[in-house]
């Protein structure tokens, strides 16, 4: 539904086949969350595209990274392409899916993390390791409680999606402090297995299951570079059923 209505260029119907608050994090570029339907119709403007020579978006085949009841994880993308079919731009991103506990709403997309230029190969062999490392980084510190060297390994603002309709905002590291450093403290035990399943120019999509002390859950990352130091700016959790 999402790229229909992209492709048909209808504000309305891109609007509807959100969730909200709806959050867009991608690699390099500011973090955006819009709270209402009225609000992204509002926002939706699609000059930039056609000016570029935009004749329609192509979607990528879903991939479900990592599901719950009401919520999932999806491995996706797009293809910009022009009137005769060439290629203008790529993407690749997670896509966040949820349904509201409430039933006020259908299944609508939450949130979209993107790395704002898709690589393969070789080309996308140092942004996977880098992002990889800074995962690592994070894990290793929670692991050991050392909640300073945890907090250095995010970026800020930083996005954590919780439960459908359901995140929070960190705009500082100070934020973060008040409210992660006791959690991150307990210094307990932590078992996880990370892929990166997305790499662009400046940011990589991580997946990643783990076990924090009693507690198993899976979560994806976008982890980007800024000034040149890998951290994660961007974080969806869900717990399998």
């Amino acid at each position: 539904t999402f790229f229909e209505t992209f492709n048909a260029q209808s504000a309305a119907g891109r609007a509807g086949a959100m969730l909200y608050p709806h959050v867009r994090a991608a690699a390099g570029r500011p973090l955006r969350v819009t709270e209402t339907a009225a609000a992204l119709e509002a926002q939706s403007d699609w000059t930039p595209f056609t000016a570029a020579g935009w004749a329609r978006t192509q979607p990528l085949t879903p991939r479900i990274v990592h599901r719950q009841a009401d919520k999932v994880h999806f491995a996706g993308g797009w293809r910009r392409l022009r009137a005769d079919g060439s290629e203008l731009s790529r993407n690749r991103l997670l896509y966040i899916a949820a349904r509201p506990e409430d039933g006020s709403a259908g299944w609508g997309i939450q949130g979209a993390f993107g790395v704002e230029g898709a690589l393969a190969g070789d080309a996308a062999a140092a942004a996977r390791e880098a992002a990889l490392a800074a995962v690592k980084r994070t894990m290793a510190a929670l692991s050991s409680g050392d909640a300073e060297t945890w907090l250095d390994t995010f970026h800020f603002p930083l996005v954590i999606v919780f439960g459908p309709g359901q995140q929070q905002v960190l705009e500082t590291r100070a934020e973060a402090a008040a409210a992660y450093t006791e959690w991150v403290q307990q210094a307990l035990p932590v078992a996880e297995e990370s892929r990166v399943f997305a790499a662009g120019p400046q940011g990589a999509l991580v997946e990643q299951a783990i076990t924090h002390g009693p507690d198993s859950f899976q979560q994806c990352f976008l982890v980007e570079a800024r000034d040149g130091v890998w951290g994660s700016s961007a974080v969806s959790a869900v717990r399998p059923d």
